[in-house]
């Protein structure tokens, strides 16, 4: 890990973990854990996956640690790793979510929903967009990363990147259109 100092208190945590510091390892898994673990549940739309998952990513961490070679953040990288294990973890589960596998709502018809309402729409279109889409949309809005962090966690341009949350966002509304809501309702 030869890099210059960095004010981002996870690497000067991931620097001591690479050199076998167990506190320091459980105050990075304090600092990110949270994060990480809804990045995934949100991702794999499945907590005891997620939660599986997370264990494998923190393992990753511990092992890779000494390997970071700072040209991110150390959260940035950690999602990285969360990622890779993710689509591995879909792929092998082919855990494709199914709009026949959702019920409809119960008055679709019903214009003014109030905030659970929405909350609860939009969490519904979540589970039937793309794994690739959710994980787009999510580091966007949950994460509030900017594009050029999640181009180079993602290895595309920002371009791509934009291109990427415009076809998200169309999959979403598409999404909740087809649970009976349109945009104006919302």
């Amino acid at each position: 890990m030869n890099r210059a100092p960095s004010a981002e208190p996870e690497h000067y945590l991931l620097e001591r973990v690479a050199e076998g510091d167990r506190d320091a390892f459980r105050e990075l898994y304090d600092g990110t854990s949270r994060r990480i673990y809804f990045y995934l549940y949100r991702l794999l739309q499945d907590a005891a996956l997620a939660e599986d998952v997370q264990m494998d990513v923190y393992v990753e961490v511990w092992k890779g640690a000494g390997k970071f070679r700072g040209q991110s953040k150390v959260t940035t990288w950690m999602f990285g790793i969360a990622r890779n294990l993710a689509f591995k973890t879909l792929r092998k589960q082919r855990n494709h979510a199914n709009i026949d596998d959702y019920g409809s709502l119960e008055d679709p018809d019903q214009p003014d929903l109030d905030a659970p309402d929405r909350q609860r729409i939009v969490k519904q279109a979540m589970t039937i967009i793309s794994a690739k889409h959710r994980e787009v949309l999510d580091f966007v809005f949950f994460h509030q990363m900017p594009y050029q962090e999640i181009a180079s966690l993602l290895d595309v341009s920002v371009n791509t990147v934009k291109t990427r949350v415009y076809y998200a966002k169309a999959a979403l509304l598409k999404a909740m259109e087809e649970l009976g809501v349109t945009k104006d309702d919302l």
